[in-house]
């Protein structure tokens, strides 16, 4: 929020500069969240209205600019039994946004949770009280809880898969003018996902999209990754991606492989960049 004004031969600071100011958040969940029980795969930032009255209004859009959040809290359980709101939208117009979301799906003995990480930024004062309201979200709360992932399927399939991450890269810029500490709106721009998959040893189904002598050759249409819900009956959930039209999943780097003889995995990371376009299903 502020630099040290500094002047020739002087040591101390005589001041600062007070520069633009905004809050960054970001919001953890075990996998994700479904605002409709009865839609399984409508999760909430691309399917949940997010402005009154906007029945199209989306956290996240893939080819257009993402909505703004009218409403945003965060209650938070404290050690005493007390409960505070944070609230950084109350009806707000134009001051939230979601600018980052990625999934990251470990399949490492010992994993614990599945998470989903949502980014935020908020171009407003942010309010804190103590309160008694207490958010009953119902029947409706349905987190779909991914247990593991299964293979990694384009024309061959890999089973050996480690650890998948789904990063949702979204170019967004806060925009100021002189003199103003707040910003006035946010610039968006390209949007698109970087896809890494690491294997527990290796695999043959990204030899056809590395190239040296030539340009990366792009990966078809539909390639997927297939995951096991934990929800008790082993449902399959799959998210495809189509890499827009035209088709754009190239094979950005394969990191270097490490092969030893004393540890338990010997891995290899492979990551894609791809357009934003995915589907998910529950075939």
């Amino acid at each position: 929020m502020v630099d040290p004004a500094l002047f020739i031969n002087d040591f101390s600071p005589l001041g600062v500069h007070h520069n633009h100011k905004y809050w960054e958040m970001e919001m953890v969940l075990d996998t994700d969240w479904l605002p409709n029980k009865n839609n399984a795969t409508s999760y909430w930032a691309y399917t949940q209205q997010v402005q009154t009255g906007v029945a199209a209004s989306r956290a996240i859009k893939c080819d257009d600019d993402n909505d703004s959040i009218e409403w945003l809290k965060v209650y938070i359980r404290e050690s005493d039994g007390t409960q505070t709101c944070l609230t950084y939208a109350d009806e707000d117009e134009d001051v939230v946004w979601c600018i980052g979301e990625t999934a990251n799906i470990n399949n490492e003995i010992g994993t614990r949770h599945q998470t989903t990480t949502f980014k935020f930024i908020c171009l407003q004062e942010r309010g804190k009280d103590q309160t008694a309201e207490v958010y009953d979200p119902g029947a409706n709360e349905e987190a779909v809880k991914i247990m593991r992932i299964d293979n990694f399927t384009r024309g061959n399939i890999a089973t050996n898969i480690l650890r998948y991450e789904d990063d949702f890269v979204m170019n967004m810029t806060p925009q100021f003018i002189p003199n103003t500490f707040q910003g006035l709106d946010l610039k968006q721009d390209q949007h698109w996902r970087i896809l890494t998959i690491v294997v527990d040893s290796e695999t043959d189904i990204f030899d056809a999209y590395i190239d040296i002598t030539t340009a990366n050759t792009v990966i078809p249409a539909d390639f997927h990754v297939d995951f096991t819900l934990a929800d008790g009956a082993a449902t399959s959930e799959v998210w495809t991606y189509s890499g827009g039209d035209p088709v754009v999943a190239y094979i950005i780097n394969r990191e270097q492989g490490r092969i030893d003889d004393d540890v338990d995995r010997d891995t290899i990371e492979y990551r894609i960049l791809v357009a934003c376009d995915k589907a998910i299903t529950h075939p």
